[in-house]
């Protein structure tokens, strides 16, 4: 290839990567605006108070939307071409966010998040492999954490931005708003991709499909309902169903002629690795994520609003983090900036794991910014180690399954929250006599311990990832 080639091929490769950037943003931003819509949204579609819990499903229906669909979408960007499946990606996320805008029932509602979640959230895996596919080698850990400081961005503003347009317009404003967003992404993203691929093969229905239902039945395994929660033999029947469609899955996978992801690809160490530290990762982040605002709102009194911005001076931090990721790790390798920000998080859990009923402002910033900067650093590392062991017509499928394996980690260890740490603590609440007339400064010091047990054991588990961590490898591709 001559000169004039390849700096034609980087002149395409900068406006495409931006507008994935700009699609990735966007989509993060409906993920978390519908958190400051959801009251509005429950009352309109005439849920009762006592039905309240229901709504729960507005988000049940994406998460489930998003496991089912992103490692058969990424499949598809193989075999089809990322940019252009990108932009039938943004189309379906529009088509969803229609949806959604007109949806008059519950029912109707979730279905419509599940058809969102399969077009906004195979962006964000798709858009990692356009960087590893159109960016110099010398660039794609810097686009890598591009893309992620866009996702968090796009997080970042979410409750904001949903929150400004339905005062302004009402909720359904929120959806509607997407389609005049991402439509000319998509149609930019269409006229500028190749029309063809070289790695055009068929797709493995039965495989996606056996994957699929395995990772539903793990999903609700996880979740569970507040108010009427399943039987444990329920839940334990889940888990089997997900273990046998999952075994099923991995025989087909083995017979195939074109399989949804080649299992030889994971005898490859920087792979596997990280798989292992993205769900782990995973897992802790979302302890900081859930447990910031309740930290705000149980022990320091402080409203939703008020914890949202605690939680944003990690969320801010983890931006900026992700994109410092990037460009270091282009320079020095996966491995030492993953394990240096699992470090870093660690670190910062160790901080909170020490806050006090009543934490001065540095008390309460320092660990969350560390912790942040620390989650945000190891964004890149991982992506780029993975997606440097892969082969060029495997990158968005084994992007997709990293993006489900976060959220799989970060759902066990919700339901881990949820089962050991409030009933422990409920246990321990329930032995206070309610007739101590220390009762409530009792209760308070048991929240604080609670709280502190839960932050360390997180901390822990960020260094207890550094083990997988340390195998991502050192190229700097």
């Amino acid at each position: 290839m001559n000169q004039a080639a390849v700096l034609t091929g980087y002149g395409r490769a900068c406006p495409l990567i931006l507008l994935a950037a700009l699609g990735v943003f966007f989509a993060a931003d409906d993920q978390t605006s519908v958190v400051a819509v959801l009251p509005h949204m429950v009352t309109d579609i005439g849920l009762a108070q006592d039905d309240f819990y229901r709504a729960a499903w507005i988000v049940n229906g994406y998460i489930l939307g998003y496991v089912v669909a992103m490692p058969l979408m990424g499949r598809i960007a193989d075999s089809f071409g990322h940019g252009r499946v990108y932009a039938l990606a943004l189309l379906v996320f529009c088509l969803g966010s229609a949806w959604v805008a007109v949806s008059t029932d519950l029912t109707l509602l979730s279905i419509a998040r599940g058809v969102q979640a399969v077009g906004g959230g195979a962006v964000v895996p798709i858009s990692m492999a356009i960087v590893m596919t159109s960016a110099p080698p010398g660039q794609r850990a810097l686009g890598l954490g591009a893309m992620a400081a866009a996702s968090e961005a796009g997080a970042l503003v979410g409750p904001l931005w949903g929150g400004g347009i339905a005062d302004l317009i009402g909720w359904r404003g929120v959806f509607w708003i997407n389609l005049p967003m991402c439509l000319p992404i998509a149609l930019a993203l269409w006229r500028l991709s190749p029309a063809s691929t070289p790695y055009r093969r068929p797709i493995d229905i039965p495989g996606a499909l056996l994957l699929g239902v395995s990772l539903v039945s793990l999903t609700i395994a996880l979740t569970d309902d507040p108010i009427s929660p399943r039987t444990t033999a329920g839940t334990l029947g889940l888990l089997a169903a997900a273990a046998v469609f999952f075994a099923l899955f991995v025989l087909r996978q083995l017979k195939a002629p074109s399989p949804v992801v080649a299992l030889s690809l994971f005898r490859r160490l920087p792979l596997s690795a990280a798989f292992v530290t993205n769900t782990l990762a995973g897992g802790a982040l979302i302890v900081a994520m859930v447990n910031v605002p309740l930290f705000t709102n149980l022990v320091l009194g402080g409203s939703p609003l008020e914890g949202g911005l605690n939680l944003m001076r990690l969320t801010l931090a983890l931006a900026t983090g992700a994109l410092a990721g990037g460009y270091l790790t282009g320079r020095i390798g996966p491995a030492p900036i993953a394990c240096a920000g699992l470090v870093l998080a660690g670190a910062g859990f160790l901080g909170m794991s020490r806050w006090p009923a009543d934490p001065s402002f540095a008390e309460l910033t320092l660990p969350l910014a560390v912790s942040g900067l620390g989650f945000g650093l190891i964004i890149a590392p991982i992506n780029s180690a993975a997606l440097s062991a892969t082969a060029e017509g495997e990158r968005a499928t084994v992007a997709s399954l990293l993006t489900v394996v976060r959220l799989l980690g970060a759902l066990v260890a919700v339901a881990l929250l949820t089962s050991r740490g409030l009933s422990g603590f409920y246990a321990e609440a329930g032995l206070i006599p309610l007739d101590d007339p220390n009762y409530a400064e009792l209760l308070a010091n048991l929240q604080v311990d609670s709280f502190s047990e839960t932050f360390f054991v997180s901390a822990l588990a960020c260094f207890a990832t550094l083990i997988p961590a340390a195998f991502l490898g050192r190229s700097r591709e």
